[in-house]
């Protein structure tokens, strides 16, 4: 297909969406000027085949939005502020989980051990980890990592030498308060100390461990995988079936009127997805560590369209891995977005 019938349309960010949603134009906040560009419809399936082609689409999104992936057999990467520290909200969640599992090896008994979650009432810590990895419950998520001590929570990631994350990544919540109030003055950048925030790369490494099987021990890898696997969440539109998705998302609206702040992303392990006998539907697939934030959504961009945006991301990141020869012939070879 040449690129003349590739990029059949152009339209504006006020217009509608290659997946056919309509989106509302959203102004630049920081100086209330209006973004307007047009922007490629790129093939059928919506999403973008050139890091090129993606990335001067959020330049003009209205959002500001980073992505860190890595094909984990070539060590093939892309990167777009990989290392900017940002707020990463649940997806934290992971080294609460990561603890329980690790404590469960050295005798916790998952089972018969109970404990209060707000809204729930006793439930075992098997139980209360389901609904805080699967049902996205904060309540479940607190009453755990007080079980299992703050601080051991909060030493997960420098137990496994990751680097780029916060040394409270689940923080007590006048900790989170605290940084997310820091975040409402645009003028001072977040630092990778702050509670509860973190890099993409950094998130990306943890699944790049889980994948190894290195995250404390095989076992535990295996129950965090098969645990990761189980949420409810469609992090793709393109690709829901040729991969199993295991990880963990977050998104947090904090409001102190005149100011705003609203983050959502995830960190994700994609490996060949299994039909129900257990067997790989696809042999050829190869496994990819990503991880995908935005923050400083507009106020008036609702969460249903800041996930959109996001699945759009990753679909277009899975798309660059899958076929980054293709891509560049079909997307490089001509300008693809202009200014109004």
């Amino acid at each position: 297909m040449g690129v003349g019938r590739l990029l059949r349309v152009c339209v504006t960010v006020a217009g509608i969406w290659a997946t056919g949603m309509a989106v509302p134009a959203w102004g630049d906040e920081r100086d209330g000027s209006m973004l307007r560009a047009t922007v490629p419809v790129v093939a059928g399936d919506g999403a973008f085949h050139s890091q090129r082609a993606l990335d001067r689409f959020l330049d003009v999104c209205g959002a500001e939005v980073g992505y860190y992936a890595v094909q984990l057999e070539s060590q093939r990467e892309i990167a777009r502020e990989a290392d900017r520290p940002v707020c990463l909200g649940g997806m934290t969640k992971v080294f609460c989980l990561t603890e329980l599992f690790r404590q469960a090896e050295a005798g916790l008994d998952l089972d018969t051990t109970q404990l209060l979650v707000p809204g729930h009432g006793r439930v075992s810590l098997r139980q209360a980890a389901k609904l805080m990895i699967v049902g996205r419950d904060n309540a479940a998520a607190d009453a755990l990592v007080n079980v299992l001590g703050r601080e051991q929570v909060n030493a997960v990631p420098a137990s496994l030498g990751i680097q780029g994350l916060s040394d409270t990544p689940l923080p007590e919540e006048a900790g989170l308060h605290a940084a997310l109030d820091s975040r409402l003055d645009r003028t001072a950048p977040a630092d990778v100390g702050l509670a509860a925030h973190g890099t993409a790369r950094g998130m990306a490494e943890f699944y790049e461990q889980l994948f190894a099987e290195e995250v404390v021990s095989k076992r535990v890898s295996r129950q965090l995988l098969d645990a990761l696997s189980q949420h409810a969440t469609s992090f793709s539109d393109d690709w829901r079936d040729a991969f199993t998705f295991s990880g963990q998302e977050g998104s947090i609206l904090w409001t102190r009127p005149p100011h705003h702040y609203g983050m959502m992303g995830w960190a994700l392990l994609l490996t060949g997805s299994q039909d129900a006998g257990g067997e790989l539907r696809s042999q050829t697939r190869r496994p990819i560590s990503v991880c995908v934030w935005g923050e400083w959504f507009p106020a008036s961009m609702s969460a249903q369209q800041q996930r959109a945006l996001l699945t759009r991301v990753t679909d277009s990141l899975i798309a660059i891995m899958e076929a980054p020869q293709r891509a560049a012939k079909q997307l490089e070879a001509g300008p693809i977005l202009n200014q109004l």
